[in-house]
């Protein structure tokens, strides 16, 4: 992917231009209000852009709004999981399957084929170890990790190639953000391109590899995982404050 002079309608973001690599865990970091989520959500079509352009292996897309994004092979996990992520009332099973629901309908449409649904979530389930005492169990109930492994799973399903992933460790334990780790690490290896924000320096430093710094809603710089300090990184931070 890449995205050319993205400036957004209703935020600071301006003129970020960057490149994302297939298979590639690209980190994104910055200090609060450095534009990190807000490039994620004009990426996903959450927010609104007023220029600049996103390809994606040398085609054009444009992603009016988050289905726009579904459809071109976006997938996002949100930074406040409980507020916009899971839908708390609801069952493991329809968090499971919401973002892929048309597979699940008969011809006619008015329908979902049950067993289809079911089946996804038992995949969902044994690929990402989620605990649960069964589908039907609503999802708020679950720890804070299962909760996010049940979105990583929801997503997968939606077969997506660009993951955008806004603090995909926040408030879960320490063995659940194993897990994790070890998801973003898989799927990059499967040939899906990561963007991950996180406040974490050393969760960026340990497993992305390169990481973008954002600064006053510009990119301050570039830095290789692998090769750079918290310090250059924060110096970057502040580069525009």
């Amino acid at each position: 992917m890449k995205v050319e002079g993205l400036t957004a309608a209703y935020s600071n973001l301006q003129d970020v231009h960057f490149e994302l690599k297939a298979g590639e865990i690209l980190g994104i970091s910055g200090l609060d209000g450095s534009g990190r989520t807000e490039l994620l959500e004009n990426i996903f079509g959450i927010a609104t852009k007023k220029h600049g352009t996103i390809t994606v292996n040398g085609k054009k897309v444009n992603n009016h709004s988050p289905k726009d994004a579904i459809k071109n092979g976006f997938a996002m996990i949100t930074e406040e999981r409980r507020a916009s992520g899971i839908f708390s009332i609801l069952s493991v099973r329809d968090n499971t399957v919401v973002s892929s629901i048309k597979r699940y309908l008969f011809k006619n449409k008015f329908f979902l084929i049950d067993k289809k649904m079911v089946e996804a979530t038992d995949w969902s389930i044994n690929a990402f170890n989620i605990k649960t005492p069964s589908q039907r169990t609503q999802i708020r109930s679950l720890s804070g990790g299962n909760q996010q492994k049940v979105i990583f799973g929801r997503w997968l399903l939606t077969e997506p190639q660009i993951f955008l992933l806004d603090e995909p460790t926040r408030g879960i334990d320490v063995g659940a953000k194993y897990e994790i780790y070890q998801l973003i690490i898989n799927m990059a290896k499967e040939g899906k391109s990561i963007i991950m924000v996180s406040s974490e320096m050393p969760e960026l430093l340990g497993i992305c590899n390169r990481i973008l710094v954002m600064s006053n809603g510009r990119l301050a710089g570039e830095v290789m995982a692998d090769n750079t300090t918290q310090e250059e990184i924060m110096t970057l931070a502040a580069k525009y404050v």
